[in-house]
């Protein structure tokens, strides 16, 4: 039996969030906030469920990324 632990969906609609941003060996977060405006679930190859998110950007944009690419606006863990 494996490890495994869902984590479950951690945005709402929205909620408002930033990117991730590798830079190096450090993490950033994007200076750009979004709105998540639709969540959507898929099963991945084995068969796990993983939610992705349309985000409405303050530029206009809109985009769909994975939960784990995505940080609230309000956790001031990472730096712009």
């Amino acid at each position: 039996m494996s490890d495994y632990l869902p984590i479950g969906q951690k945005f709402k609609i929205n909620d408002q969030v930033y990117k991730k941003q590798n830079v190096g060996l450090s993490v950033k977060r994007s200076s750009i906030i979004g709105t998540i405006i639709d969540v959507q679930e898929k099963l991945n190859t084995i068969g796990r469920t993983c939610y992705y998110y349309k985000v409405l950007w303050d530029d206009t944009r809109t985009s769909i990324h994975a939960q784990h690419i995505l940080i609230e606006a309000n956790q001031p863990s990472l730096k712009a």
